[in-house]
């Protein structure tokens, strides 16, 4: 999504009516490893000189090499890990959640070790939303996947001005997920009424109480009800919340890593640094990196209903946000979005569909999608009373095109807004 605020609230506004929401940088090489130095064998497991094995009964992994550094996690004794530097009596590594940061080199036992393939386990996030009261969709489409599915991310809960929770579990859902072994991650929004409120997440991030008050909250949800950890979802934070939001997620972590929950967010796309941008200015990826376990592009938006027609995620544009992101997370956090609906637009605006409206669209006015080479999506028009409707949408073949990105950058994976919406034929892709 490359778009202010007052497309956020539309966009969000299409999704609440129709049933469907879809929502100073350093040069790089676009060609990143997997993770350094590592070499995979036959047996799906690697071997490396750079890596070692956690040799103290417990060890903080830090922001940075010095003891006086914020604590990412704790690392305790046997765990595996690779070594990407070191500095002055410490090492800077990556565990198998694709979590880096810093420990002192007395902790650790460097040599050849094996590492698990988890290090290169590829994700399948699923958001679960609904969109009525019985809208059983989601449910359907996760329960026929979830030998696929790896992650179920519930969008259930909201976040107040004050850091208070409020949402509803889905005990059916949760039961779902634990007997097929995917984890769960709780969805928190700022969310008030029907919108993405930025009055709310601003008094929320500027009250150090609040933020207190929101992770504690978190936390007992997670406790209490068998979630693997939570999906931060803020949107429209106000520029001016850059700091206090990137201090939301250093406490967060703090708390949430400690008690071993992983902490993970859906990030607003772009291809620069933009702090200038309503939409994105206020997530710095270089300060909030250390923080996430796993960082979710919300890869798609690039045209919008209150916008011109045009590629929900043009793989072009998708490439150049996920070479952005990759100057700052490692390969291991990054999961690339992919949306599983479209939008139609008349002369005067759009209106978002899922896979299933799109195809009536087709079979009604008789219509043969084409397929755009550069942008690798399907499109097609048509003229209903007297005016031209133009559809850009997303397939099995677009999905296909997009996962070549996640191969070439060997990204962690991939989530779906939202479940229940999709061409069925991209489980297949997966």
């Amino acid at each position: 999504m490359e778009q202010n605020i007052l497309t956020t609230v539309l966009a969000l506004l299409v999704y609440l009516s129709s049933s469907l929401f879809g929502g100073g940088s350093k040069t790089a090489d676009q060609h990143y490893p997997p993770v350094p130095g590592i070499k995979q064998s036959q047996n799906n497991q690697s071997t490396t000189p750079l890596t070692a094995v956690i040799s103290a009964e417990v060890v903080s992994m830090r922001s940075e090499p010095v003891t006086q550094a914020n604590v990412i996690r704790q690392l305790t004794k046997g765990t595996a890990v690779t070594i990407q530097e070191e500095k002055e009596g410490w090492y800077q590594v990556t565990d198998g959640q694709g979590t880096s940061g810093w420990i002192m080199k007395w902790a650790a036992k460097p040599g050849y070790v094996t590492v698990p393939s988890s290090f290169q386990q590829r994700e399948v996030f699923g958001y679960y939303a609904e969109s009525y009261t019985g809208d059983s969709r989601a449910l359907k489409s996760f329960a026929q996947n979830t030998k696929v599915i790896t992650t179920i991310a519930p969008f259930l809960f909201r976040v107040n001005k004050n850091g208070e929770i409020n949402g509803q579990h889905k005990p059916q859902l949760i039961q779902t997920a634990k007997s097929a072994g995917v984890k769960i991650l709780a969805v928190v929004t700022n969310i008030d009424s029907s919108t993405f409120s930025k009055q709310t997440v601003s008094s929320l991030l500027r009250s150090k109480n609040a933020r207190s008050k929101a992770v504690s909250e978190i936390l007992n949800l997670l406790k209490e009800n068998g979630y693997s950890g939570v999906n931060i979802d803020f949107e429209g934070v106000p520029v001016a919340d850059r700091p206090y939001l990137t201090a939301f997620f250093r406490e967060l972590a703090t708390t949430l890593h400690a008690n071993n929950f992983l902490v993970t967010a859906a990030l607003p796309a772009k291809t620069a640094t933009e702090e200038w941008s309503a939409w994105s200015g206020a997530y710095d990826y270089q300060a909030i990196a250390p923080y996430l376990d796993l960082a979710v592009l919300m890869t798609y938006d690039q045209h919008y209903a209150g916008g011109p027609a045009g590629p929900v995620a043009a793989q072009p544009w998708v490439d150049r946000v996920l070479s952005y992101a990759l100057r700052y997370f490692s390969p291991q956090k990054l999961v690339m979005g992919i949306a599983a609906y479209g939008y139609v637009w008349d002369d005067r605006a759009g209106r978002a569909l899922n896979y299933n409206g799109i195809q009536a669209l087709i079979k009604k006015h008789s219509v043969l999608p084409k397929w755009h080479e550069e942008y690798k999506v399907p499109y097609f028009a048509y003229t209903e009373a007297g005016v031209k409707h133009e559809v850009w949408y997303e397939n099995r073949r677009s999905t296909a095109a997009k996962m070549e990105l996640v191969d070439k950058y060997n990204l962690r994976g991939v989530a779906i807004w939202r479940l229940g919406y999709e061409d069925p034929g991209i489980w297949e892709i997966f």
